[in-house]
């Protein structure tokens, strides 16, 4: 028995071992290409993705490619690629596949300094087995509320080089402000403004060469501000108040993009510029642009360890209330959920990822960071009121907001978190963080748990 298993083991291995021969042999030809083991996903889906068709010539690398591509698109828990021969430099591509759970319904927690809530979430990740994705969440919390939905098509007309995504929002944000500086223990509410809006926001994205993408993303959106809160310190409107006012905005997106999230590690390379612009040319009452540079990188080490990188240059002009760019909370662990505001923002983030043990298809992974931040007014108007050409307000500084390197904010968390990870299914099912705000010298707690409508 144990020398037929031998043998039997050894032709398996010779069988794949020709197979991975044939497809390094210079001018060896895929014949066909026959997609094995996928309950849900259809097969003209996964050869898709493959990017490989009858006809196509194929290398050893090639094989190695088109598996971590398969991999790349969070459908399958498994994927092996061989090949078959069927004549002389002429062989039989087969894709072996093991479909994810596509469909999740989940919890969702948010737990930081200043919003604390949770809600539901259904997602569908690969609707009728062709890798369209579907998500509708509802979510309470003290900061923001509301209900979203939205639809990724991330292989248009069965094409993975064309994206294409649609969402809404229907929101209500409590939006507060804080005394300046990253120093405070228990920084101070000085203003808190109820933000209403609803929205609706289109993508189009196309890939060039597996590493150049271009997008075109339109926003509509209704915003409306309540009158702030009479028991805080200022009380004069960050915002005009009066009927609900319309903002749209077309933002421009290009850049290299070579990131492939291979179950829970993150590989690749991301460079992108971005240019938004709002004004009634695009059917907004608002004019205002806004800049964006943007670097992250994932770097294997150690087989499963992870260094994930992430850095941000953002600029504003004109922003009105509603667009601010902020920090703090999961954006700068370590502070105030949106405790910074202001037009000008960098910001870097290091973190580094390791596994610490798994049970069966649950892997438990820990995780250490750094964020740094750094937020400023370019320059205020000397008044504090910023009006759009009709001469209503669009932003009612605090008083005292000063503009330049003098009025800028410049703050560090470090901090260590926790992270489970089903394999079989396509979220990460939580994370925990404790940071340390050195400026301030407290430490703060973030829980999220599935995924945040948002």
């Amino acid at each position: 028995m144990r020398g037929r298993m031998a043998k039997w083991c050894a032709s398996l291995a010779l069988t794949l071992l020709a197979g991975r021969a044939a497809a390094q042999a210079p001018g060896t030809v895929v014949d066909e290409v026959v997609v094995r083991g996928p309950e849900k996903t259809l097969p003209a889906t996964v050869q898709a993705y493959s990017r490989i068709d009858p006809g196509d010539e194929l290398t050893f690398e090639e094989l190695d490619k088109v598996e971590r591509r398969l991999l790349a698109t969070g459908l399958f828990q498994e994927v092996k690629v061989r090949t078959e021969p069927t004549g002389p430099n002429r062989v039989r591509l087969v894709l072996e596949v093991e479909d994810k759970a596509s469909w999740v319904v989940a919890p969702t927690f948010a737990l930081s300094s200043a919003n604390v809530g949770g809600g539901l979430l259904y997602a569908e990740n690969n609707l009728w087995g062709r890798s369209k994705k579907f998500g509708t969440a509802v979510q309470v919390s003290t900061a923001e509320s509301g209900v979203f939905a939205g639809y990724l098509d991330p292989n248009l007309f069965g094409q993975p080089q064309l994206r294409l995504s649609v969402e809404g929002q229907l929101r209500s944000d409590r939006v507060d402000e804080y005394d300046p500086g990253a120093g405070q223990e228990d920084p101070e509410v000085v203003r808190r403004t109820r933000l209403n809006s609803a929205s609706i926001a289109t993508e189009f994205g196309v890939m060039l060469f597996e590493r150049v993408r271009a997008a075109v993303k339109y926003r509509l959106m209704t915003i409306d501000a309540k009158s702030p809160d009479p028991k805080e310190e200022v009380t004069t409107p960050a915002f005009s108040l009066g009927p609900a006012q319309r903002d749209a905005s077309l933002r421009l997106m290009v850049g290299i993009d070579t990131r492939q999230n291979l179950h829970a590690v993150m590989e690749g390379l991301n460079l992108e510029a971005s240019y938004e612009v709002s004004n009634p040319g695009v059917w907004s009452d608002f004019r205002y642009r806004r800049y964006g540079l943007l670097y992250r990188q994932g770097l294997r080490l150690f087989d499963e360890h992870n260094l994930v990188l992430r850095a941000e240059a953002s600029a504003g002009v004109d922003l009105p209330f509603h667009q601010e760019l902020v920090l703090g909370g999961n954006s700068l662990r370590g502070f105030v959920h949106r405790q910074f505001r202001g037009d000008t923002r960098l910001s870097f983030t290091a973190e580094y990822h390791f596994p610490l043990f798994t049970i069966r298809s649950l892997s438990f992974r820990g995780v250490g960071f750094s964020d740094t931040g750094l937020m400023a007014w370019r320059d205020l108007p000397d008044d504090g009121v910023l009006r759009d050409v009709n001469g209503r307000v669009v932003r009612g500084y605090l008083p005292d907001s000063q503009s330049g390197l003098k009025g800028s904010t410049l703050a560090q968390g470090l901090g260590a978190g926790l992270r489970l990870y089903l394999r079989n299914i396509v979220l990460p099912l939580v994370g925990v963080d404790a940071a340390y705000g050195v400026n301030s010298g407290e430490f703060r707690f973030y829980l999220v748990a599935g995924v945040s409508p948002s």
